[in-house]
């Protein structure tokens, strides 16, 4: 049994709710569905999440920036209609749009190159002159909408992962140079600022915490405003190479290697990933990020498992519990990608569970991980500086001085492919007399909707009675347990968590 003891006088720290600042979505499009926005509005609601961020708010399904069918070649049309939609709602339901600035609508690219299903375009644009003008329409526009008082409390930030692509790549979100990228970033903060100086603005929005030292010295010699660091972060960043050293090989094939091949190797190598994947690799990555940002306040824009099926089960929920717990007072804000699996960057997926990043599955039954975002929730508002940790166990202890309480969340995490077992843990507190105790649980059996489609035999499309059953099992509930002088005991399965609250 490992065993685990707090004095209630052991020193604490405020506890901020850094996880619930933002959440991602897919491309802006799909913020103009119904059903995007009910599920949206759900997690407003129940997580407290105050920004989402989306990829695509340029793009040309957007129709920002058009041409006229039968117009001259250097006519243009200018429409913030779906921004607007997209904007509106969002206010409407008390959450703030964290703008990433990207992609490059067609009549401005300078390249065919595109990303995802809906083709984003992926090159710089063909006239600097001409992004200038558009950045400063919309800064314009979003001003006089919606006042500076709200403006000022958005986010602007440059574009999505330029480290991943380069010149030659058929692949990648940038089809350009680093440098080139530092040039787009300049031209669009410089212009956003000529609208408003104390509009937030940012970047590189890397994955893997890259470029984060070249783009502010970049800024430093350029003397190029820069308000805020903002990257990104998945476990498997660091045995990929996602943005290590030379990104381009993450996203371009070998010498002679054709793209059929690349895929392939690429697919083989994704079975063993997990392998070389540290327990806490995440928040090892947010404090270099952190130190590289000199000051800056630090945003992860993206963060999530990325583990495929897995994910939408306990091994998700449990890594969620972990990382955020693991990384407090590190990053300013941290986006879990995404809320939803409405999420079409490879097509409109069909399956309940498949693997997506969503919280919340295509019907909007919660996932395990969403219901880790409500357990953290439901944490008090100081923490324990001195946390728990022996094996795979870690222990958080917090306090809830809103109802006399102190709580103790426990989580049974490894990486995937590593061993881990059923736990068994003792958790005893000083100095207090907790006079009643009780446990939320999140684990195979506890909160875990996967499981339950598992056990109907996976059905593609989920019938009514079928997405009522998928509903009910997604639920936790807190039960009470025994506690003798301050003392309870508990069983943790692999991969489960558990939230204690004893009430003094």
């Amino acid at each position: 049994m490992k065993q685990f003891a707090w004095d209630y006088k052991d020193e604490v720290k405020p506890l901020k709710p850094y996880w619930n600042m933002c959440v991602g979505s897919c491309h802006g499009t799909t913020a103009l569905r119904q059903d995007y926005r009910e599920q949206l509005e759900k997690c407003q609601r129940e997580l407290g999440f105050r920004y989402v961020r989306f990829h695509g708010l340029f793009d040309d399904d957007m129709s920002v920036l058009t041409r006229p069918m039968m117009g001259a070649k250097d006519e243009w049309v200018v429409s913030f209609t779906n921004v607007d939609s997209v904007f509106d709602f969002l206010l409407s339901i008390n959450m703030k749009p964290f703008v990433e600035i990207g992609f490059m609508p067609e009549a401005l690219k300078s390249k065919e190159t595109t990303i995802f299903h809906y083709k984003g375009n992926t090159s710089r644009p063909a006239s600097y002159e001409r992004w200038d003008w558009l950045i400063r329409l919309f800064a314009e526009h979003l001003t006089e909408r919606y006042g500076l008082g709200e403006v000022r409390q958005w986010f602007f930030e440059v574009w999505n992962e330029p480290n991943l692509g380069g010149p030659d790549s058929p692949f990648g979100f940038w089809a350009d140079t680093m440098e080139e990228y530092f040039n787009l970033y300049s031209h669009t903060a410089r212009a956003l600022k000529a609208v408003d100086e104390r509009l937030k603005v940012g970047g590189p929005a890397t994955s893997n915490n890259s470029w984060i030292p070249e783009f502010l010295e970049y800024c430093k010699k350029t003397g190029t405003p820069v308000d805020f660091v903002s990257t990104h972060h998945y476990p498997t960043d660091v045995v990929l190479g996602y943005g290590v050293e030379d990104s381009q090989n993450f996203m371009t094939p070998e010498e002679g290697e054709s793209v059929e091949d690349f895929l392939e190797r690429r697919k083989e190598q994704h079975k063993r990933l997990w392998e070389k994947v540290d327990r806490g690799v995440l928040t090892q990555m947010t404090q270099k990020a952190v130190k590289e940002a000199g000051g800056l306040p630090v945003y992860y824009t993206e963060w999530n498992s990325g583990a495929g099926i897995a994910s939408d089960g306990p091994f998700g929920s449990s890594f969620i519990l972990k990382t955020i717990m693991d990384s407090v007072d590190l990053a300013e804000g941290y986006s879990y990608w995404t809320f939803s699996d409405i999420f079409e960057e490879g097509g409109m997926p069909y399956k309940p569970f498949h693997g997506g990043f969503g919280l919340l599955n295509l019907q909007g039954i919660p996932k395990a991980s969403y219901r880790a975002f409500q357990l953290l929730n439901k944490l008090g508002d100081e923490r324990y500086v001195r946390a728990g940790a022996q094996g795979t166990v870690d222990v958080y202890g917090v306090r809830k001085n809103a109802c006399q309480a102190v709580q103790f969340l426990a989580v049974n995490h490894h990486s995937l492919l590593h061993e881990i077992r059923e736990e068994e843990i003792e958790i005893r507190l000083t100095g207090a007399a907790p006079v009643k105790a009780a446990v939320e649980r999140l684990d195979e059996a506890h909160g875990n909707a996967l499981a339950c489609w598992q056990g109907m035999g996976e059905p593609d499309y989920p019938d009514r009675a079928q997405l009522a059953l998928l509903e009910a099992a997604s639920y936790t509930k807190e039960e009470t347990m025994e506690i003798k002088d301050g003392t309870i005991t508990l069983t943790l399965p692999p991969m489960g968590a558990a939230l204690i609250t004893m009430y003094l």
